[in-house]
């Protein structure tokens, strides 16, 4: 499997959210090439018994229990609300590999460890303050939104959290500490600073803004598919209707 990949965007965090009951899986980062090796863990497959105790399947449950009185649009503002709340808890784990990551480079790369060391908590120092004032600000956005019981919200989300632990747990992650993977992890950390951010102070933004961002998003994707098309029209295969002689 591929290696786990360090956040660089959550376009599934504003764009098109979808009901609960339609997504496979808890959201998964989007990646950069990082020195964390994950490996799915060789087990059976759960039963059809067990697979219905999964906590994946008592979230998407109890979600859609919670949403099935909203509107469309108001399903919609949950979304947006849930994976706020969804990206202050996948940069959380993201941080915690890195550090791993970081430890393992430095024990197996003595040379490398004072750099190491220095370059995360350049790292951290940048992303943590942007990330505790986001959590505040997803805790006083769920307290107050009307959409909801605010106490069922929580509970809703927790077992969100507890799906997405889930599911890291079907993952065996062995962090790599090769001189080069080590490299990679510090460009990784360059590339990826401003990149988480700027991601978390979008969770900042107003739903209006962040519904008219996806709106745009949307629009500009259209565009450029009309345009790949008007170029590259696709191509009319020849009749195939034989006259037949009267």
């Amino acid at each position: 499997m591929r290696s786990f990949l360090l956040v660089t965007a959550f376009a599934f965090a504003f764009v098109s959210p979808s009901f609960a009951a339609e997504e496979k899986k808890a959201e998964k980062p989007a990646a950069a090439k990082s020195v964390v090796e994950k490996k799915v863990d060789e087990k059976p497959a759960p039963g059809p018994a067990k697979a219905e105790n999964t906590p994946l399947k008592k979230w998407i449950d109890a979600e859609n229990k919670l949403i099935d009185p909203l509107s469309p649009k108001d399903k919609e503002s949950f979304f947006i609300l849930r994976n706020k709340y969804s990206i202050h808890r996948v940069i959380k784990i993201v941080e915690r590999d890195v550090g791993a990551a970081v430890k393992s480079c430095g024990k197996n790369n003595p040379d490398m460890k004072e750099k190491m060391d220095a370059r995360f908590k350049q790292w951290t120092n940048a992303v943590d303050p942007i990330l505790v004032a986001a959590k505040k600000q997803v805790d006083k956005e769920i307290d107050t939104q009307t959409l909801v019981d605010p106490k069922q919200a929580r509970a809703v989300l927790k077992m969100n959290d507890e799906a997405y632990e889930f599911g890291e747990k079907q993952i065996t992650k062995q962090p790599v500490s090769t001189k080069e993977a080590c490299e990679d992890l510090v460009a990784s950390m360059d590339r990826t600073e401003d990149d988480m951010v700027k991601l978390l102070q979008e969770t900042l933004l107003p739903e209006s803004v962040i519904r008219k961002r996806a709106g745009d998003m949307q629009k500009a994707k259209q565009k450029a598919k009309d345009t790949q098309l008007s170029k590259n029209p696709p191509k009319q295969e020849a009749g195939k209707a034989e006259v037949k002689a009267q």
